[in-house]
């Protein structure tokens, strides 16, 4: 339980560093270069799988140790009064654990299975995003400038500033299609408020899990030791404030530029 848990705040440092590219003021393009890196390199789309497993694993020794838990102390601790040592955040675990399960569903659906399957449209989202970040040829682009269509073959990758010249220069309704890319679906899900709400809420109960789950997670190691107590301790308050907090900011930041025209 330990070891995966430590795995999974390790992923969430790499998702964070990701995504904080959003925050780029560049329409997206350091943002999709990740999400192209993330979904082509074959070392990372390994790691998927045990990233998948991690969470299994995780979550199957949840609900085993709850269940030992409650089988071998029918009467639960009191924990109420001043005398009570329990955190809430310690005593909800599971609570905190199944509702961060089951936002993890509704964001793999909304992001990685919409990314991957597409919307139901003619042209999956993958499709559009590779479409629109990769050329192989140079067929259908004899309508461009000639100097813009060598750049973009040359390079295998339209950049932002090509992109937006192709925009004014080919097929509305296709270079719609085509620049649907990862930024563009994360655009389109944040200008929902009800979105917006439901990851702020989940972000604030990751903190939470975050809370206990740190800390315990290196005692159950045995790596607790007055030697290295305040640097576990420094760690587990990057953890559990800057990592939630940097992801529920994406969603409120994106949304307020909708409101105010700024996306």
């Amino acid at each position: 339980m330990a070891i995966t848990g430590l795995f999974l705040v390790s992923f969430l440092l790499v998702h964070v560093m990701g995504n904080i590219q959003l925050f780029y003021q560049d329409g997206g393009l350091a943002f999709n270069n990740y999400t192209k890196f993330m979904t082509t390199n074959p070392i990372i789309k390994t790691m998927e799988w045990v990233l998948f497993a991690g969470f299994v694993v995780h979550i199957i020794y949840a609900m085993l140790l709850t269940l030992q838990n409650n089988a071998s102390r029918p009467v639960k601790y009191a924990y109420k009064g001043k005398n009570g040592g329990a955190s809430w955040a310690s005593r909800n675990m599971f609570i905190t654990g199944s509702v961060m399960f089951i936002f993890l569903v509704v964001h793999l659906v909304m992001f990685w299975g919409t990314y991957k399957f597409g919307s139901g449209e003619a042209t999956t989202i993958q499709n559009a995003y590779e479409q629109a970040w990769k050329v192989k040829d140079a067929s259908g682009l004899a309508s461009l400038d000639a100097e813009l269509a060598h750049d973009i073959v040359k390079h295998k990758y339209i950049d932002y500033e090509s992109y937006q010249e192709i925009l004014k220069l080919g097929n509305p309704a296709d270079m719609k299609a085509m620049g649907y890319s990862m930024y563009n679906l994360t655009l389109d899900s944040f200008r929902q408020l009800w979105i917006v709400i439901l990851y702020v809420l989940a972000m604030v109960l990751l903190a939470f899990h975050l809370n206990h789950g740190f800390q315990s997670s290196f005692r159950s190691l045995g790596f607790v030791h007055d030697k290295y107590l305040p640097l576990i301790k420094g760690g587990g308050q990057v953890v559990t404030v800057v990592f939630p907090l940097l992801f529920a900011a994406m969603p409120v930041y994106f949304y307020i530029g909708s409101v105010i025209g700024k996306f």
